[in-house]
Formats: structure tokens, sequence, C-alpha cells
């Protein structure tokens, strides 16, 4: 049921409208400034209340906004060329007295109408922004998850090329050091023919956490580069900086001790690592630090595994060699 509040000066023309409204309308009444704070879907009021409650009518129209609220004005027909600017401005509709109920009705219905359109569209542009908001927040989470690995919920290889490829020309213009390294589980398939492949995932989980602890940096990134490898971006970093993420890495995986009965190099998971570095040259591609860590990967491999080799950005052959 519709709201409707009631301002009449005369008692006995308020009574009379709350006898042929109180039926089909919820009426509120009341002569203060606490009226309204009340909710209503209509005011009907008669002059002397308008002059009385003109700032509050003002205030409480701004604050509807943009829903509307319509103000209906009784008046005698004879006070009809008196009507201020300031009435015309505030007043949605004027009905004269005396009054003939199916015309106060008619004007109450459709004043109520505007204001049933008014409410429906406000709440379909409410649902439209929550609607937007949500399908931002799921096309959020829909590109964190294009980035993260499925299994490890680190960065992903997809996440790592870009960052690769954005720290590459960043550096390269700021002409500042960037390092790689590629991580490689030692004996990897023999920990998975012996322990099982849900064992071997377990392992790769907790690799990436541990490696994902060390590496905190904001601008570090820690990725699974693909099956029992990973990679590390790191940005503004010397040779010397590197080395010491790789001798922390170790120590890590020393804590970590997953046994790994089934290694040829330890009993626990090791590593090895390469490392390759430099100043980028804005004329080389970012693959070419990819190439000579991995040839330092292979190198700590061929070298014994659970290691690391470092090599510097320019100590990939040239093609004309």
């Amino acid at each position: 049921m519709n709201s409707i509040l009631l301002l009449i000066a005369h008692q006995e023309n308020c009574n009379l409208l709350v006898q042929i409204l109180e039926k089909h309308y919820h009426i509120l009444l009341g002569e203060n400034e606490q009226i309204w704070e009340q909710d209503f879907d209509l005011c009907l009021l008669d002059g002397i209340m308008f002059t009385k409650y003109y700032p509050s009518i003002q205030i409480k129209t701004k604050a509807s906004e943009p829903i509307f609220l319509p103000f209906l004005l009784i008046t005698p027909r004879q006070y009809a060329g008196r009507l201020t600017i300031q009435v015309l401005q505030s007043i949605d509709e004027v009905i004269f007295s005396p009054i003939e109920k199916p015309e106060l009705f008619l004007r109450i219905e459709a004043l109520l109408r505007v204001r049933g359109m008014s409410l429906r569209l406000k709440n379909q542009l409410n649902e439209e922004h929550l609607l937007k908001q949500e399908l931002e927040e799921k096309n959020k989470q829909l590109l964190i998850l294009a980035t993260l690995d499925g299994l490890t919920k680190i960065p992903n290889r997809r996440c790592f090329d870009e960052t690769l490829n954005q720290e590459w020309l960043r550096l390269c213009r700021e002409q500042k050091s960037l390092h790689l390294i590629l991580c490689d589980i030692d004996c990897f398939k023999n920990y998975n023919d012996t322990f099982g492949h849900i064992a071997g995932d377990q392992c790769l989980i907790k690799v990436a956490q541990t490696l994902y602890e060390v590496v905190r940096r904001p601008a570090d990134l820690v990725a699974r580069y693909g099956g029992e490898e990973f990679a590390i971006i790191l940005p503004n970093t010397s040779a010397q900086g590197a080395i010491y993420i790789a001798e922390r890495i170790q120590e890590a995986m020393q804590k970590l001790a997953i046994p790994h009965s089934a290694s040829l190099v330890s009993s626990y998971v090791t590593l090895s690592m390469g490392i390759a570095g430099g100043i980028p040259c804005c004329e080389e591609s970012p693959l070419s630090l990819i190439d000579i860590s991995d040839q330092a990967l292979y190198q700590a491999k061929m070298e014994g595994k659970n290691r690391f080799i470092l090599k510097p950005l320019n100590s990939l052959p040239s093609s004309t060699d």
C-alpha cells in the first residue's frame, strides 16, 4: 500500500481527507520537522503548509533524486492566479478545492504511477550496475585464472612470457640489469615413477610454494615454466643478487627436505638452476635470455645436478660464428 503524507492546516479538512483516503493508502500525519525523516510515496498539502515547510520540501526532493517524489497541492480555485514561481517549481500537480473525490483519486493515482515507473527504473539501473560490477569482478577473476598455473597456483607460462617481454623492453630503455633463473627438479621422472603422479603433483606444489616464499620482491616473478621446470624473473638485479637468490633457494630446498629415494644425487628433492642476465639490448629478443639460461641449466645438469651455473647475457654465440 502506498504511503501519503498529509499536511493540511485546517483540522476539519484534514480529517475529511483522512476519511476519504485511509481505505486506499497508508496515511502519515504530523506537524514537525521529524515528518521529513519518514518514507512516503506522495505528499498532499495545502498552501499554508507549503509555505511553512518550503525549505524541507526542497531538501526532501533533492534527497530523493533521481527517484520521483510527487507533491500535490490543494488550493482554492480563486487562488489559481496567485501561484508563485516557488510553487510552480516545487509542486508536481495542483488540485483546486472544493475537491471532487474522483478527480482527487485520478490525480493521486497518476502521480503514483509516475513514481512507480521511477522506482522500477531505479531498481533496474541498480540491478544493471550490480550486474556490471559482477561481470567486471568475474572478468578480473578470469584474467587471474588465465595467468595462473592450475596445479601450483603460481603464474603460468603465459604470464611469464608477457612479464619477461615487458621487463626486457623496460630495462632496455632504462639500461638496467635483468636476470633470469630457470629451475628444474632433479630426477623428477624417477620421483613420479617411484611415488606416483599424485605424489609428483604434491612435490611440484611444495617446490612452487618454496620458490614463491624465497622470491619476495613485488617486481620479481616466480612462474611454472612447464613440467617440472620453474622460471624466476629478477628485474633490476645484478649477477651477485641473482646468485644470492639461487643460494637462498638451495637453503630452502634443504629445509623443505622432500624425500627422494630414487634420486641419483641426493636422498631429498633438489634443483638444478641456470642463471643468465645483464643489461638487455633493444636489438635482441628476450628469447636470447631464455636460451642462455637454458644453456646454463643444461650445464648444471651435466656437471652433476643440485647446483647453479651463471652465464652473462652476451655469452650466446652469434649466428655469424
